[in-house]
């Protein structure tokens, strides 16, 4: 077990380095395996293609960086480890970002956002024992969730300002959370 994450970290290693120098749809496997220096048809035996290897770089890397912290943090302090690791890593989520089509990265990463804008909410409404119809809860969590993976991709291909975690207030029905 332990080898088969060493090797995916290789590949994964050598991609990012593709990544720095070419764009992401010209990049081959081969090319990917060549510089990572193991057989091309390793990598088919842990990915079926270069977008689940970009799927395993996000979950893996964050996983890392906050996932693991997710009972253990509160969901602003989440929201802080997720915008410090989009700042370490920037050149890098520059390129996926702006990767467009039908497994586009965006798409993944709004779903990310989802997990920690549902653990705000929840955590809000334990301290604060509020009681909302569910489709009012799911249509906030949805959009803030979208607002969320906007405010982060401006923010890593413009360099726009990240907002603070602490002064995010999010407002349901006249209450700030």
């Amino acid at each position: 077990m332990a080898t088969s994450i060493i090797t995916k970290k290789r590949i994964a290693k050598a991609f990012k380095e593709l990544l720095q120098e070419m764009e992401f749809d010209k990049i081959s496997i081969v090319e990917i395996m060549e510089l990572a220096q193991i057989r091309r048809q390793t990598f088919y035996n842990h990915f079926l293609d270069k977008y689940q290897l970009l799927d395993w770089i996000f979950e893996n890397d964050l996983k890392e960086q906050v996932a693991d912290n997710l009972d253990f943090i509160s969901g602003r302090q989440l929201l802080k480890e997720l915008f410090f690791y989009f700042e370490e890593q920037h050149d890098f989520y520059v390129k996926l970002f702006d990767i467009k089509g039908q497994n586009d990265f965006f798409s993944y990463f709004t779903d990310y956002c989802r997990i920690v804008i549902q653990k705000i909410f929840d955590e809000y409404y334990i301290e604060k024992e509020c009681h909302f119809k569910e489709e009012f809860i799911e249509f906030h969590i949805q959009y803030h969730s979208h607002a969320l993976a906007e405010i982060v991709k401006a923010y890593v291909n413009h360099r726009t300002a990240m907002p603070n975690p602490d002064h995010l207030i999010i407002e349901i029905s006249g209450r700030k959370i």
